[in-house]
């Protein structure tokens, strides 16, 4: 992999580069500081950029959605796996090891998990359309005045 502020890297057309590498490297645990070095930029517009910037901020949220998304299917999958074998421990008599483990492990997130959402086009459709509904009905209450206040600031903050 060549200069990761190359230009051709994979990423959304509103985050600059730097950005995105700052938003990588944010997403991954780093400080303000050992992103903004990453990024070649300083901490100041890094923190700038965290505070203020609209775009950088959603495509920030947007990659740590993504990142606990998958972690949790990880989760999902390694409990999956623990619960066969938690099957076959008790299959083969031996229950208090079975038992043990689902009381450090617990059910609740199972049963979250036991509802993962729609299962046909039209359901899912529909919570498409209840989730951008959300999204329209909230920047139709933003006052115009704030809004121009945080685009502004957005400005400010850009790259």
């Amino acid at each position: 992999m060549g200069d990761p502020t190359e230009s051709d890297q994979i990423r959304p057309p509103e985050v600059s580069d730097r950005q995105s590498i700052a938003i990588d490297s944010l997403v991954a645990g780093a400080t303000h500081l050992e992103a903004a070095e990453k990024a070649g930029v300083q901490r100041s517009t890094v923190t700038g950029w965290c505070n203020k910037n609209i775009i950088f901020i959603a495509e920030w949220n947007r990659r740590r959605k993504q990142r606990l998304t998958a972690a949790g299917e990880r989760l999902h999958e390694a409990t999956s796996t623990a619960l066969d074998v938690v099957a076959e421990t008790i299959n083969s008599g031996d229950t208090a090891t079975a038992l043990a483990l689902i009381r450090v492990v617990g059910v609740e997130h199972l049963l979250s998990a036991a509802q993962p959402g729609p299962t046909t086009p039209m359901g899912v459709h529909q919570d498409l359309a209840a989730d951008l509904r959300s999204d329209l009905l909230g920047e139709m209450f933003v006052s115009e005045e704030i809004s121009r206040i945080l685009e502004h600031d957005s400005t400010l903050h850009g790259d």
